[in-house]
C-alpha cells in the first residue's frame, strides 16, 4: 500500500440555494430567540415596576411628575419602556414564527397552536410599537 499524493476528489453533496437560505434564516431565528427571551425579563420587569410603582407613588402623593403620568404623548419614560418591550416581543415572537414555519411538523396541533399564539404576541408587540413610536421619535429629534 503505497502513499498516494493525489488529492481526494470526493466532493460532498451540494446544498441547493433554497437549503442554504433556510439554514441562514434558521440561524438568525435561533440567535434572535436566544437573545430576546432573556432580554424580555429586565425590560418587562422595569416596565411593570414603572407602571405599578409610579401609579402607587402618584396615587399616594409621594411623587408628582411635571408631565402627565402614563400619557402616551407626554410621558417619555412610559413611551420608551413600551417601545422597548414591544420591540423585544416582536423579535421574540417573530423568530418563533420563523422557526415554526421551518419545521416539518406542519399540521400538528402543537405547531398550529404555537404559530397562533406567536402571531397573537406579535400583534401585541406591534401594537405597543404603533402606540409609542411617535413619542419615541419626537424625543430623539
Amino acid at each position: 500500500m503505497g502513499d498516494s499524493t493525489e488529492p481526494d476528489d470526493f466532493n460532498g453533496p451540494t446544498r441547493t440555494l433554497r437549503g442554504r437560505v433556510a439554514e441562514i434564516i434558521e440561524r438568525v431565528c435561533v440567535i434572535t430567540a436566544k437573545w430576546s427571551i432573556p432580554l424580555i425579563l429586565p425590560i418587562g420587569c422595569l416596565f411593570c415596576v414603572y407602571l405599578v410603582g409610579g401609579y402607587v407613588a402618584v396615587s399616594f402623593g409621594m411623587w408628582s411628575p411635571s408631565y402627565d403620568f402614563l400619557s402616551l404623548s407626554e410621558d417619555v419614560y412610559f413611551s420608551w419602556l413600551g417601545f422597548l418591550s414591544g420591540t423585544v416581543i416582536c423579535l421574540e415572537t417573530g423568530s418563533l414564527i420563523g422557526l415554526a414555519f421551518l419545521t416539518e411538523g406542519e399540521g400538528r396541533i402543537h405547531n398550529e397552536l404555537s404559530i397562533l399564539f406567536s402571531f397573537i404576541g406579535f400583534g401585541f408587540g406591534a401594537g405597543l410599537l404603533r402606540m409609542t413610536y411617535p413619542t419615541v421619535l419626537s424625543s430623539l429629534l
